[in-house]
């Protein structure tokens, strides 16, 4: 689910017609755009949340949970590295670590509970931050750096939710 929701939120950050001229500014539009939770953003996160199996009060929640987690999300571009017309950015980024919360949940679920009521409530309990650090990739096209698709793995960062599905873990479903 969180796949679906990030591709479609990237896919327009990538298809925007904004001017970057140096590759750390592709990022830090990219990067801001989750900040200041959009419309476009938001838009996509309740298409997607709404095409899952969750109670109106569910999506309601988790709509709130991943805003949070965007809006404050925190970042400092280290470093460009230049190979022609591409580049790759390094980026330190501190989030909530949901990861944690997804996990602490696991282990508080009986046969009785709601599994995603338990991770829902342990994701917006969550206080705990971690950092990552992202490689994101660029190419200039028309006097304009891009960003390219970002991996899974680097959206599961920006989510605070990364190596659960190393670990088998479902996530929400």
């Amino acid at each position: 689910m969180k796949r679906k929701i990030l591709f479609l939120v990237v896919c327009i950050f990538c298809l925007c017609g904004c001017t970057n001229n140096a590759p750390k500014d592709a990022v830090k539009e990219y990067l801001e755009k989750y900040r200041n939770f959009t419309s476009e953003v938001e838009e996509n996160l309740q298409k997607n949340i709404s095409e899952e199996d969750f109670t109106e009060e569910q999506q309601e929640q988790y709509l709130l949970i991943m805003k949070r987690q965007f809006v404050s999300l925190e970042y400092q571009i280290k470093e460009e590295i230049f190979n022609g017309d591409r580049a790759t950015v390094l980026v330190d980024i501190t989030v909530f670590d949901y990861h944690a919360s997804i996990r602490d949940a696991l282990e508080e679920k009986s046969e009785q509970d709601n599994y995603i009521d338990i991770q829902l409530k342990k994701m917006n309990e969550e206080t705990k931050r971690t950092k990552y650090t992202l490689e994101l990739y660029t190419y200039y096209e028309n006097d304009s750096w891009l960003l390219e698709q970002p991996y899974e793995e680097t959206l599961q960062k920006i989510e605070g939710i990364t190596d659960l599905k190393k670990e088998n873990v479902k996530i929400l479903k």
